[in-house]
C-alpha cells in the first residue's frame, strides 16, 4: 500500500470539486495529493509545478492534450477523471490505486517470477494497446508509472509527457533515461514503437531489479541506449524471445504492442485458423474471476476479454496480409513485378480524382516496409526497413533494386550530377549513399550520428542529429556532402528539443535547408555553406509537426502542420505568414499528420497531407494553397509515405498501399 503522508504548510486543502486528505508523493511533474470527490469516492491528484505552466497558451494546449488522455479504454490504466487549473497550475485527476509501484515493489520484495511476471506483461502489453489505440503515445512508461493494486498491474500517466513536451511547458526531452528509446534522445518523432522500447526495459527491471541498461551517469546511460545490447541475463527464455526484437534500435523494426500481446497469449505452435468464430480463451484462476463486493467483475476478467479479441482480429489481418513470395532481386536488377490483371487505363487525365492510375506494384519478400518516398518527374524512388532503395518508373512496372539490406532508409532524394540522374538515400546506421538509377554505388560515406534527411539539388546532403546527453536541449546537427563525406560548415547546436519537421527548398538560386524546433522557430540554412540564412517564429503556440518547401504566385512558400490541428503557409523568404486554416476533424489525441508534400496540380498549388484520425486508416487530403479549400481525399488507400509525382503531363499521388504495393493516383482531370 502507498504511503499517505499528511498535508504540509502550503498544501492546498482543496483543488477544483476535490478535497485533499494527504499527501501521496512528489517528482519532476508535481505533487500527488489523495483526495476525495464531493461523492465520497477516492482519487488522485496530480498538481504540476508552477514552472511547467509560465506560458498561458501552452497551458491550453497542456489541458486539450491531457483532456485526450479520458478517452483511453479503462481496463489496466488509470482512468483520467478530470483536468483543470488552479490559479494558473494545471492539475489532472484520475482513479485512485491503492497499489504500490512497480518500482517499489521490485526494491521491496525483489523481481517478479513466474505466472506473476507473466500477467504483468500481458496485463501492461493490453493496457499499451489500449493507449496506443487511442491514438496516444504514453512517452514515458517506467517502473514508476505502473502500479500493482489489489485487481492487477495498471499503467498511469499516459498522455501527460506527450503533453509537457508539445506544448513547451517542459524544457527537454521528457521521460527517464535509461526507460528511453534512442529516437527520444535523438529528437526524432516519438511513435508508438518507443513505447515498445519503454515497456521491455520495464520488463527487465521486473524480471531482474536492474535496468536493461547499464551506466552511472546519464551520459554513460544515453550512449548505452543508443549504441549498445541490452542486458538480458537473468530474464526468463519464453520472455527474452519477445523483449529482444522491442530494443531494435531502428523503431520501424519493432513489433507492434498488438503483436506481442498476441505472441505472448498464444502458445508455441501453429497459428490457429482465424474462421472460427470462438474468441480466444486466456486462463485465469478462480480467484481472479471471482466478482468484486461492488457486484462488478474484476479488472483482470477484461484484460483477458481484450486480450482475446485482440488476438483474433490480428492473427485475421496478419493472414489477409500475406506477402508475395518472390525473391529479392540482385542489386541494379530490373524486375517486371507480376500483378493481378487492372482494368486501370494508363492515361492518368482520364481518371477521376482517387482513381488508381497505374497497376499496383508488389515489392519483395524480405525487402522490408515502405518507409520514405520521393519523386521526381514520373520517377519515384522508395526506401524500406531493410535499408533497400527501390526505383519505379511509373511508365512500366519496373523496380530497380539499389544496394543490400543495411539501416533502415530514413529519406531518398533524387536529382542529377554532371548532367546524370542520380539518388541520395540516408539511413539510421548514419550510412550516406549516392546511387546511379542503374544501382551503381558512386559514393558511401558514414556520418557519426543517424540520417534523418538528404537532399540531392546541386549538391547531395546529408543531414545528421543526436543528443549529446539530457543535460544538453539542444540537439547537435551536422550537414555533410554525400560525394566526399566532408562536414558543411559548423556543427548546429541552436534546435531547442531537437529538430520538429524538415525540408529542402530553393531561395532564389541557392537550394536551402528550413528546419523546426521545440521553440517554434523555422531556421533557413544554404547547403552550400551550412549557414544560417535567416529565421523567423510561426507565432502562435501549437508545435510544428511536418514542414514541405512549394510555390505560390511566383513566391517560396513553407507549408508546415502543428499540433494544434493547423495548416500555415509563410513566404519562406520573410517569414511573413499568408495563411492558416485548421483540421477541423482533428482532435488533440489523434496521431497527428505523418506525411506532407508540396507542388502543383495544373496552375493550383497544393499541399498533400496524410494524417492518422483515431480508429480510421490514413486519410490523405489534397488541399489548395490558395484558398484552404480541400480538393479531394484519397482514403482509405495510401499509407504514412506519399509524395507527388508527374504521369502523362499531370500531377498524381505516389505512395505504398497496406498490402506494400506501390501505387499512383489521380488528381482528377
Amino acid at each position: 500500500m502507498p504511503d499517505v503522508h499528511p498535508l504540509r504548510p502550503g498544501d492546498p486543502q482543496r483543488i477544483g470539486a476535490y478535497r485533499l486528505v494527504g499527501v501521496l508523493g512528489s517528482g519532476g511533474q508535481g505533487v500527488v495529493y489523495q483526495g476525495v470527490d464531493e461523492a465520497g469516492h477516492q482519487v488522485a491528484v496530480k498538481l504540476l509545478h508552477p514552472h511547467l505552466s509560465h506560458d498561458k497558451h501552452a497551458t491550453r494546449g497542456f489541458l486539450r492534450e491531457v483532456e485526450a488522455a479520458r478517452r483511453v479504454a479503462a481496463f489496466c490504466t488509470a482512468a483520467v477523471l478530470d483536468v483543470g487549473l488552479l490559479d494558473q497550475q494545471p492539475y489532472i485527476v484520475s482513479e485512485y490505486i491503492a497499489g504500490d509501484t512497480l518500482q517499489a515493489l521490485v526494491r521491496a520484495a525483489g523481481p517478479r517470477t513466474g505466472g506473476a511476471l507473466d500477467r504483468l506483461a500481458i496485463s501492461t502489453l493490453t493496457a499499451l494497446a489500449a493507449i496506443h489505440e487511442a491514438g496516444i503515445v504514453h512517452r514515458d512508461f517506467k517502473p514508476g508509472n505502473v502500479l500493482v493494486g489489489p485487481e492487477g498491474p495498471i499503467v498511469i500517466d499516459f498522455g501527460i509527457a506527450k503533453a509537457l513536451d508539445s506544448t513547451t511547458l517542459a524544457s527537454g526531452p521528457i521521460g527517464t533515461p535509461a526507460y528511453m528509446s534512442p529516437e527520444q534522445f535523438r529528437g526524432e518523432r516519438v511513435t508508438p514503437a518507443s513505447d515498445v522500447f519503454s515497456w521491455a526495459g520495464t520488463m527487465v527491471f521486473a524480471a531482474t531489479g536492474r535496468q536493461p541498461f547499464a551506466g552511472r551517469t546519464v551520459p554513460a546511460i544515453v550512449n548505452a541506449v543508443l549504441g549498445a545490447e541490452p542486458d538480458l541475463s537473468g530474464v526468463p527464455a519464453h520472455l527474452v524471445d519477445s523483449l529482444g526484437p522491442c530494443f531494435a534500435k531502428d523503431p520501424a523494426l519493432r513489433p507492434s504492442a498488438a503483436d506481442l500481446l498476441v505472441r505472448l497469449i498464444r502458445p508455441a505452435g501453429p497459428v490457429p485458423s482465424p474462421v472460427s468464430t470462438e474468441p480466444a480463451r486466456v486462463p485465469f484462476t478462480d480467484a481472479e474471476t471471482q466478482p468484486r463486493p461492488d457486484g462488478k467483475m474484476s479488472r483482470r476478467v477484461l484484460i483477458g476479454g481484450a486480450a482475446a479479441v485482440g488476438a483474433g482480429v490480428i492473427s485475421a489481418l496478419a493472414i489477409l496480409r500475406n506477402r508475395d513470395g518472390n525473391p529479392p532481386p540482385n542489386v541494379g536488377e530490373q524486375v517486371q513485378r507480376s500483378t493481378t490483371p487492372s482494368a486501370t487505363p494508363e492515361v492518368a487525365s482520364a481518371e477521376p480524382f482517387g482513381a488508381a492510375v497505374k497497376e499496383p506494384v508488389p515489392l519483395a519478400e524480405g525487402d522490408g516496409d515502405p518507409t520514405s518516398i520521393t519523386a521526381a518527374g514520373a520517377t519515384v524512388v522508395c526506401g524500406t526497413s531493410e535499408g533497400v532503395t527501390l526505383v519505379w518508373d511509373t511508365g512500366t512496372t519496373t523496380l530497380t533494386r539499389l544496394g543490400d539490406r543495411g539501416g533502415a532508409v530514413t529519406s531518398a532524394a533524387i536529382g542529377t550530377s554532371g548532367g546524370t540522374p542520380v539518388v541520395a538515400t540516408g539511413h539510421t546506421d548514419g550510412r550516406m549513399r549516392l546511387w546511379s538509377l542503374t544501382g551503381t554505388e558512386l559514393a558511401s560515406h558514414l556520418a557519426r550520428d543517424p540520417v534523418i534527411a538528404v537532399s540531392a539539388g546541386q549538391r547531395a546532403v546529408a543531414v545528421s542529429q543526436k543528443y549529446d546527453s539530457l543535460r544538453d536541449l539542444h540537439s547537435v546537427v551536422r550537414l555533410t556532402d554525400i560525394a566526399t563525406g566532408e562536414q558543411i560548415g559548423a556543427p548546429i547546436i541552436d534546435h531547442f528539443q531537437g529538430i520538429s519537421g524538415l525540408a529542402f527548398g530553393r531561395l532564389g538560386q541557392d537550394d536551402v535547408l528550413v528546419t523546426g524546433d521545440g521553440d517554434e522557430r523555422i531556421r533557413v540554412w544554404s547547403l552550400a555553406t551550412g549557414e544560417l540564412t535567416h529565421s523567423f517564429r510561426t507565432g502562435d503556440v501549437g508545435g510544428i509537426e511536418r514542414l514541405a518547401c512549394g510555390e505560390s504566385g511566383g513566391r517560396p512558400i513553407l507549408v508546415s502542420t502543428h499540433l494544434d490541428a493547423t495548416l500555415r503557409v509563410h513566404d519562406l523568404a520573410t517569414g511573413k505568414r499568408r495563411k492558416k486554416w485548421s483540421f477541423s476533424d482533428r482532435s488533440p489525441d489523434d496521431r497527428g499528420v505523418a506525411a506532407l508534400a508540396a507542388g502543383r496540380r495544373g496552375d493550383v498549388p497544393i499541399a498533400v497531407v496524410a494524417h492518422h484520425p483515431v480508429g480510421d486508416e490514413i486519410t490523405v487530403r489534397i488541399w489548395n494553397l490558395d484558398n484552404g479549400e480541400i480538393i479531394g481525399e484519397l482514403g482509405p488507400g495510401p499509407t504514412a509515405t506519399v509524395a507527388l509525382a508527374e504521369l502523362t503531363g499531370r500531377s498524381v499521388v505516389v505512395g505504398s498501399a497496406e498490402d506494400r504495393t506501390l501505387r499512383a493516383w489521380s488528381l482528377g482531370p
